[in-house]
Formats: structure tokens, sequence, C-alpha cells
């Protein structure tokens, strides 16, 4: 089920987060680029106070938050993270698809992203197209990322 944040669940998306990306990233990014992006260790209060910001989506499965996006209020998906004991079970796909369903409500037409190398087939097969190969440096450290649009269909 997806649902909006309420104020207790930083607490799992900070955990989410370092876990995503040393469980599920570490299959393409390298230790050196997985430590630059975060280190293993959960961060609550700086999640509690971004969760307060940005209000994401929250992805709950038997009372478990297992998924997080983040959808800025031009379009801009910032975070999209799945819980490695949900990953390949649909959760970012349903995540993306209920971003894309209430940005278009909100009457934006476009949305965006930086997808990494491993998020970038799930959002193309949300219809999102690849604008640009993008090389970011995180702490001195490169890493690879994509800019990713999905424009609505005019009717």
């Amino acid at each position: 089920m997806i649902r909006p944040y309420q104020p207790d669940d930083y607490l799992a998306i900070a955990e989410i987060f370092p876990r995503a990306v040393h469980e599920i990233a570490c299959a393409v990014y390298t230790p050196e680029q997985c430590h630059a992006w975060t280190v293993n260790k959960p961060n609550p209060e700086h999640w509690r106070r971004r969760c307060e910001r940005k209000q994401p989506f929250v992805y709950e499965r038997d009372s478990e938050v297992v998924g997080f996006l983040e959808l800025d209020p031009d379009g801009h998906i910032d975070c999209a993270y799945v819980h490695p004991k949900a990953a390949r079970q649909g959760v970012a796909t349903a995540l993306i698809q209920h971003a894309i369903t209430v940005a278009f409500e909100r009457g934006l037409d476009r949305l965006h992203v930086e997808a990494s190398i491993c998020s970038k087939p799930v959002f193309a097969k949300q219809g999102f197209d690849v604008l640009y190969k993008n090389h970011v440096n995180i702490r001195g450290v490169d890493l690879i990322n994509y800019k990713m649009e999905l424009v609505k269909a005019r009717t």
C-alpha cells in the first residue's frame, strides 16, 4: 500500500537508504562509490528533517515501510529507494506509477529524475527517456547516473 509520509516513518527510511545503496546498488557501483554515496549506518536525524520537508510517498507492506519516493512540486523525483528484502517485488514500480499519477493530477506535464544505474531500467519501463548520462562527483568519487524524463502525452 502506498500512503503519505507519517511522522515516525523517517526511522525506517533512515535504514532503507544506506541498505539500498550498500546491498542493492553495490551490484553495479564499487564499494568506494557506495561509501561516497552514503555511509553504512542509518542517520535518523538527517532523515527526520528531510522527510518533514519532502513528505515522501511511502510503500508499506504488513505494517512495515519497505520503500519510499520523494516527488518535488516541480516534478523532480529526488529519491526512490527500496529495502533490500523487498527488492524486485514491484515496490519501486508501484511508487513510480503513483508519482506519475499524482504529478499529472497536480497539473504537471513532466517528471524528471537522476536515476542510478540500478534504477534506470525501472524508470525506463515506466516510460522515462534518457536525456543524458550524468557524471557526478560525491566526496571526491565519480559516479554515473542518468538524467531521465517523462513527458505527459498531449491529448
